[in-house]
């Protein structure tokens, strides 16, 4: 039996925003039939030149996937969205999707911090206890 690892994600978009978070969400939902999604939140842009604003929504799924198969996956469901380098230089974000927690471990320990993503972790059903996540060592 393979392992199930429970992750946390936050999806984001500030270009063509309802349309790409309900691809992402018709996508991710076939891919995984258990996903547990929060609300949509708009919110203000963080850290970016960009003035628009931003559609976030978190969402927790459990996959036998790994950890860089399922980064590989979020990589690759962004870039068919329509990401792409160029357009992350211009703000241009038809979407984002952030592993923020993977098996209880934080991956993006500045990202938990935002704005955004306090928004979107706080529609979900199932309210997270974040202190039991573990974070990386702080250097």
């Amino acid at each position: 039996m393979k392992t199930k690892h429970r992750c946390i994600i936050c999806l984001g978009s500030n270009t063509e925003s309802e349309y790409h978070m309900n691809w992402a969400e018709e996508i991710l939902s076939d891919l995984f039939p258990k996903m547990r999604w929060g609300e949509i939140v708009e919110t203000a842009p963080e850290g970016t030149e960009t003035t628009t604003s931003y559609l976030n929504r978190a969402a927790v799924v459990e996959t036998d996937m790994g950890f860089e198969d399922i980064k590989i996956l979020f990589k690759d469901i962004e870039r068919k969205c329509g990401r792409t380098p160029e357009g992350k230089q211009k703000g241009i974000i038809p979407l984002d999707i952030d592993l923020l927690v993977f098996d209880m471990e934080v991956i993006k320990p500045a990202d938990m911090e935002k704005n955004y993503v306090k928004q979107a972790l706080n529609t979900l059903s199932e309210q997270a206890d974040y202190t039991s996540f573990t974070y990386p060592s702080r250097v």
